[in-house]
């Protein structure tokens, strides 16, 4: 079973927590001072800030470390915490909402929780739902649900106009697996470890053939030649986000059934909603 996003152990760097750890994911925007790091955004209300990667773009937006895991659950989890309170905020104002998982829907706000006791049902009877279309939030994975935030004006991306980490161009598209060893966010720090290094996406020791880099959402190929840093930055639509084949995870069996993993996923949101009533 899924290890609970509440009990996960906080490392950040070298297996240790870091107190310092939002300045090595985002640093404020200065007055006077132009922002140089890849990507600068605003969530709801917070002061615009600037990071260099996308787990820095969804650390900044939950507060908290979003390191990678190979589990997929946890991670499907640590997105769903994000969208919770948003899928929630509109649930109140009688906005119809969706929380997927790719072709899959996990949470409906107009359909009752399993979970659900007599006065929530009670609650949802009274309900009175907008005509508009439901808003949609996608975990499928870190690209979607930026994608999903965008869409649903919750977060505003800009990315340097040299960098195509989000957009994707040629050289992301062209790659049919990703892998730590050709990735722009590894560096080489110790002689004592040639087929490895430092992920400076999210700050923790990776080797080249790290299984994590076949589905990292983080993963751009270093180019031969870098070109100097852009002064200028591209305001991201959500069709400007590039997803990467390769970064699909299975959600059916052949046969079209719900493959395990998912089912696992539903069963751990299941009770984590019980938990919490």
């Amino acid at each position: 079973m899924a290890e609970p996003v509440y009990e996960i152990t906080e490392r950040v760097y070298d297996g240790t927590f870091d107190t310092l750890w939002r300045s090595k994911f985002w640093t404020q925007l200065e007055d006077g001072k132009p922002a140089t790091k890849e990507f600068i955004v605003k969530y709801l209300d917070r002061e615009a800030v600037e990071t260099h990667c996308l787990a820095g773009i969804l650390t900044y937006v939950m507060d908290y470390p979003y390191f990678d895991t190979d589990d997929e659950i946890t991670k499907a989890l640590m997105r769903l915490e994000i969208v919770k309170p948003l899928h929630h905020a509109l649930t109140m104002q009688g906005v119809r909402s969706r929380i997927v998982y790719g072709s899959v829907t996990l949470f409906d706000n107009t359909q009752l929780p399993p979970y659900a006791g007599p006065e929530e049902a009670a609650e949802y009877e009274d309900m009175e739902w907008s005509d508009e279309e439901p808003v949609e939030w996608n975990l499928f994975n870190d690209r979607t649900l930026i994608q999903s935030l965008i869409r649903n004006e919750a977060l505003v991306v800009m990315e340097r106009a040299d960098v195509f980490v989000l957009r994707g161009d040629a050289a992301l598209r062209k790659v049919t697996q990703g892998h730590c060893g050709i990735c722009r966010y590894l560096v080489r720090d110790r002689e004592d470890d040639p087929d490895g290094g430092l992920c400076t996406a999210y700050y923790q020791r990776t080797a080249d053939d790290a299984p994590i880099g076949s589905c990292c959402t983080d993963f751009y190929p270093r180019l031969k030649r870098e070109k100097p840093p852009a002064d200028r930055y591209v305001l991201i639509e959500p069709d400007m986000i590039y997803i990467p084949p390769y970064t699909a995870r299975a959600l059916f069996d052949i046969d079209g059934s719900e493959s395990d993993w998912l089912k696992e996923l539903r069963k751990e949101i299941a009770r984590q909603g019980r938990d919490t009533d």
